[in-house]
């Protein structure tokens, strides 16, 4: 299986359906898929490096193997993951706002 980066906010401690970053972390570890985590920012400042990837500036964002960035609604994401559809041919779709 492809190793993929959690691009998340650097604050992620709650560990809490409330944290839209840990909500997509929890996802990956359940399914046991290989990932480095690359810590932004607190809050919702700028954020230079995710727009680059995504072309937009929220978290989280996956960022597969190949470079390309998967973004949608946290709990949208996790039903993707946990449904084994990560890999899968619209994984790779544009990120959305």
């Amino acid at each position: 299986m492809s190793k993929v980066k959690l691009h998340r906010c650097s604050y992620t401690f709650l560990h809490t359906d409330l944290d839209a970053c840990w909500r997509v972390q929890r996802a990956l570890d359940e399914q046991g898929i290989d990932y480095e985590v690359v810590k932004h920012g607190f809050g919702k400042g700028k954020r230079p490096d995710v727009v680059a990837l995504s072309g937009q500036g929220k978290l989280p964002v996956i960022e597969l193997e190949d470079g390309t960035a998967y973004r949608a609604e946290s709990a949208d994401m996790a039903a993707r993951v946990r449904a084994g559809e990560l890999f899968g041919p619209s994984a790779a779709a544009p990120a959305s706002a």
